[in-house]
């Protein structure tokens, strides 16, 4: 779109230059033939208004273009920002969940427990760890009664905590 618009002002500066250019000349033949001077004074004045127009249209022309030159460096700074704090995000998510694991091999948590407890940190209730992993609600609460007592904490709450905090001081 924004080349489109900067194509259209300059076909529109080289249109008006052109009428600029045929009432300069219709100027010198309207001159040589002796024509009115309220005639001439007319044509002056709109070649004198077309090229104030010209002026100004290829002035804009050019400041927009500084403009849009500008826009796509801080784009490009923009777009540079972005994917590095991705990468930053991607790493310490990745650093996040190892140290969850780890936490999780020094509590000796079994694979099932494992999977229940990562869930129970993420925030799913027992119902919901039942559905995604196809157990009964019971078993879920008896695997995560068996984390909760593994971590040393009373709740889920607690062990989200437990790796929350640890974000948080750091």
């Amino acid at each position: 779109m924004w080349l489109f618009i900067m194509n259209r002002d300059k076909i529109i500066a080289l249109l008006l230059a052109l009428i600029i250019l045929f009432k300069l000349g219709d100027l010198y033949v309207d001159f040589t033939n002796q024509v009115a001077i309220n005639h001439l004074i007319q044509e002056i004045i709109l070649i004198l208004l077309s090229a104030a127009i010209f002026v100004f249209l290829t002035w804009d022309v050019v400041q927009r273009s500084k403009q849009a030159q500008v826009l796509v460096q801080q784009l490009k700074i923009s777009k540079a920002r972005s994917e590095s704090l991705s990468k930053k995000v991607i790493e310490t998510k990745s650093q996040f969940f190892a140290a969850i694991e780890e936490q999780f091999i020094d509590w000796t948590l079994t694979p099932a427990e494992k999977e229940v407890a990562l869930l129970l940190v993420k925030g799913l209730s027992n119902y919901e760890i039942a559905g995604l992993r196809g157990k009964s609600e019971k078993t879920i609460s008896h695997q995560a009664s068996s984390v909760y007592k593994k971590a040393g904490v009373t709740g889920r709450h607690e062990l989200a905590a437990l790796f929350f905090e640890e974000l948080i001081s750091n």
